[in-house]
């Protein structure tokens, strides 16, 4: 993990942000997201067989993925940008910052 204070607005660099921080404590807003994907998820018969199919480890990757990239693509839609400073994930919208997400680096 390198986390570093940076602005930024591209989907590439939030979705190594978001792996990143996956690692420390998603605020409610996150966990509200995350929770309508899962349940998303849970409902396509289509992904449910095809995932059925993949050994575990294969299957938690996949899952992760999906939910990491349905993430980004959300939070894209909610900010304008984003904003890493002391550890902690800010989405960036008609100039206030939303706390996403934080790490304790010690």
């Amino acid at each position: 993990m390198y986390i570093k204070n940076q602005t930024f607005s591209d989907e590439d660099t939030l979705l190594e942000m978001i792996f990143d921080f996956a690692l420390g404590e998603a605020t409610e807003h996150i966990t509200t997201i995350t929770n309508g994907i899962t349940a998303e998820m849970q409902e396509s018969k289509e992904l449910q067989a095809h995932l059925a199919t993949l050994e575990e480890e294969d299957r938690l990757a996949l899952e992760d993925e999906i939910l990491q990239e349905n993430l980004s693509r959300a939070l894209m839609n909610d900010f304008k940008s984003f904003k890493v400073q002391d550890a902690k994930l800010y989405g960036v919208a008609d100039g206030k910052e939303t706390l996403l997400y934080s790490v304790d680096l010690h």
